[in-house]
């Protein structure tokens, strides 16, 4: 087995720890949120029942206030480790590589990381691509002015203020709490990302390239399962995260001279249909796929996709384009005579 097999595993290893890192971090946030969340209920415990549409800008104007507050510090824990968990990521990731190579790796200053982790744009799809501040900024602004919303929407069709209270309940323990939830785990795989990646342009020297490692199941994206196994000059391909809550990771690519050519067998985990299972660390997703039955294939791209996928004629890079914009189907039988040209 290869080295980079091992630095497959490795990486898929850490990601599964790396994620629940991130778990615990959102459980973190949502007990903030919960707690402004209390905030809102004792602000509109306040008013009568019945509260007048003359006593909403007041409310408003208190409830706006909690939340703006409230979303504040959920920012400032998220921001919090950030540093910290940048240094630890490239420490790993120069620990991984020290077992598969002959480098003496020089890992990235702090102020490096630090510059790189707050002014990379998060490598968000549909053409958003925010910085962590920015989206922890436009996470508290939109979530605020939805807060406010509810509460004016409750009293326009002249709600209780019991009822309205459970609007907003609701709102923030389903909707909201998704979004933080997905935010942070976003963030602290882009942390990673950024860190791994200062840390092989540190290196350059000894590494050329970096491979795309997708998570093996059903839930993956088509983004990252047309990804998966690819590799991407340093300074020229895309990094994790490709969207929101993306799991995927990357491994670098020594170069030859530098390999120690570990002898070592490797797997990764996958769930695929017949559940959990290790599988060898080279399977692809496209070779993983189709090793699954039909109803998982057809759960995971849909009954169209799936078909064209079974078919043999469409590899998965072929379901989105460059930016990772998922393809219409009439997009995929139109090209149907490119994809088999060379058949």
């Amino acid at each position: 087995m290869s080295s980079n097999q091992y630095l497959i595993d490795a990486a898929t290893r850490h990601q599964i720890f790396l994620q629940r890192y991130g778990a615990g971090r959102s459980k973190e946030a949502v007990k903030m949120l919960n707690q402004l969340r209390r905030k809102i209920n004792a602000r509109l415990a306040q008013e009568p029942t019945n509260f007048q549409a003359q006593r909403l800008a007041d409310v408003l104007r208190d409830i706006t206030t909690i939340s703006q507050i409230g979303f504040r510090d959920i920012k400032s824990l998220i921001l919090m480790d950030v540093i910290d968990l940048a240094q630890s990521e490239a420490r790993f990731s120069a620990e991984m590589i020290n077992k598969a190579s002959t480098i003496a790796l020089t890992l990235p200053t702090e102020a490096a990381l630090l510059n790189a982790v707050q002014s990379t744009p998060m490598a968000v799809v549909r053409g958003i691509a925010p910085t962590i501040s920015e989206s922890l900024v436009k996470l508290g602004v939109s979530k605020v002015a939805q807060i406010a919303q509810a509460v004016t929407d409750g009293v326009t069709l002249g709600e209780t203020t019991q009822t309205i209270s459970r609007n907003v309940n609701s709102l923030m323990s389903t909707l909201i709490k998704r979004q933080v939830m997905s935010l942070v785990s976003t963030i602290i795989n882009h942390v990673s990302s950024v860190s791994r990646k200062q840390t092989y342009q540190q290196n350059s020297k000894y590494i050329g390239q970096y491979q795309w490692v997708s998570t093996l199941d059903g839930r993956t994206t088509f983004i990252c399962m047309s990804r998966d196994g690819k590799a991407y000059a340093l300074e020229e391909g895309p990094m994790p995260p490709a969207h929101f809550a993306c799991r995927s990771t990357t491994v670098p690519k020594i170069k030859p001279e530098f390999d120690l050519g570990l002898d070592v067998k490797s797997t990764r985990p996958s769930i695929g249909s017949e559940g959990v299972e290790q599988v060898p660390t080279d399977t692809t997703y496209g070779g993983w796929l189709r090793r699954q039955n039909r109803e998982f294939v057809d759960e995971a791209l849909g009954i169209e996709r799936s078909r064209l996928f079974r078919a043999g004629g469409f590899p998965l890079d072929k379901f989105v384009d460059p930016t990772g914009r998922v393809y219409t189907l009439k997009e995929l039988e139109g090209m149907r005579p490119l994809v088999l040209s060379d058949i």
